[in-house]
């Protein structure tokens, strides 16, 4: 086993080599873990724990140390920087009219070169383009200890926030970017840009950080469970979901509540669970 890092903007993950079924989508600067090779197709385990298999193109391989620097929900006190924008160029001055080199998407990890000016930060990406973003279109990790209730209040806004900002993506199985995202995805990449690490599928799972709690005590941005489908609770009967269903394919705002318009009987008869990273 070695270890590697997405220098791809993105990198799909398949299932197995027979079907080549996406299971889940990787991006730039996302550290893996090598477990074999079979021709261009590599078996990796990501570092939250899930499993598949991507093209060897898309990433480089890294030191173990290297690599445990890479998580920077781990490592606050390193260098690295997440974009936070849904997407964002990466150019080659510090100038809106420069050359754009590559374009990354929200979630990617960055080397911060140097400090700011003029509002503009030099980045290095996990594939070494070195390039120019704004300084706002970047987010430096923080200890998300839940400390007191007005720290997890702004935190659960925050998922909120990010989950909002899919709305009207299309539905792509596997996906986690805003250029198609499925159910869990929207969950996990709402939960990551604040910090946490949930199971990316839609289950709750022993070593995860959510835990069931009674339906009785939900809150906004807790997560709600159906069979094979995720949502995010919003408050007032109403949550945020990626469906495949025709009638939407993307992501949108539905209700539990009969009595409205955008009420989805099938999820609300089928809701088994409802899960929370706050005590």
């Amino acid at each position: 086993m070695y270890t590697a890092i997405i220098t791809a903007p993105s990198a799909f993950l398949y299932e197995n080599l027979i079907e080549k079924h996406i299971s889940d989508e990787l991006l730039s600067g996302w550290p893996v873990r090598i477990h074999q090779q079979q021709d261009e197709f590599l078996k990796v385990t990501t570092h939250y724990g899930y499993s598949g298999w991507l093209n060897a193109s898309e990433i480089r391989n890294i030191s173990p140390e290297e690599y445990a620097c890479w998580n920077p929900w781990e490592h606050t006190t390193s260098r690295l920087a997440i974009l936070h924008k849904g997407i964002t160029d990466i150019l080659k001055e510090p100038l809106v009219q420069a050359e754009i080199l590559t374009t990354l998407f929200m979630g990617s990890t960055v080397i911060p070169i140097g400090t700011p000016e003029n509002g503009w930060q030099k980045i290095k990406t996990a594939g070494d383009v070195c390039g120019y973003v704004p300084t706002i279109s970047l987010l430096f990790p923080e200890n998300k200890a839940l400390c007191n209730e007005q720290k997890q209040q702004q935190l659960r806004s925050a998922i909120i926030a990010y989950a909002k900002s899919y709305l009207g993506v299309q539905y792509r199985w596997g996906g986690k970017t805003h250029a198609g995202i499925d159910c869990s995805g929207l969950t996990f990449m709402s939960y990551y840009m604040c910090g946490f690490l949930i199971y990316r599928d839609a289950a709750i799972v022993e070593g995860y950080p959510v835990r069931k709690i009674p339906f009785s005590q939900i809150q906004p941005a807790d997560l709600l469970y159906f069979p094979g489908h995720i949502a995010l609770y919003l408050g007032n009967d109403k949550y945020i979901h990626s469906t495949g269903n025709p009638a939407s394919f993307g992501c949108v705002i539905n209700s539990l509540n009969p009595q409205d318009w955008d009420y989805r009987q099938d999820l609300a008869d089928s809701l088994y669970a409802v899960g929370s990273v706050f005590e």
